[in-house]
């Protein structure tokens, strides 16, 4: 589901002490993801998948955990960074971009 089209903003944050660069993603990606694992039409909402899905789908450093997604925490029996890496990749997306924007794009 990873696609990266032209120029996406990228950010790195720090979630407990590992340093993440993020890229943005579009909004028909994104709405397609919640759509199929947060609001699905028929059926439970699934988390995990979602998780799995935007970590891989935005997060490109550490290469390891962006190729892993979610398995790469499951392996270390880390239950706090997953949720808080998804929170700081969902606030990275609703930052504004492009032209017109108060947030510059971050540097890489």
């Amino acid at each position: 589901m990873k696609e990266c089209i032209g120029m996406a903003r990228t950010k790195t944050v720090i979630v407990n002490d590992v340093e993440y660069e993020l890229q943005s993603v579009n909004f028909s990606w994104y709405s397609n993801l919640t759509d199929l694992y947060i609001n699905p039409a028929h059926g439970r909402k699934n988390t995990a998948k979602y998780t799995d899905a935007l970590i891989k789908g935005c997060v490109t450093k550490p290469a390891e955990v962006a190729k892993a997604g979610l398995k790469f925490f499951d392996d270390q029996d880390d239950l706090a960074t997953p949720g808080e890496l998804v929170r700081e990749i969902e606030n990275f997306l609703a930052e504004r971009g492009g032209p017109g924007s108060s947030k510059d794009k971050s540097a890489t």
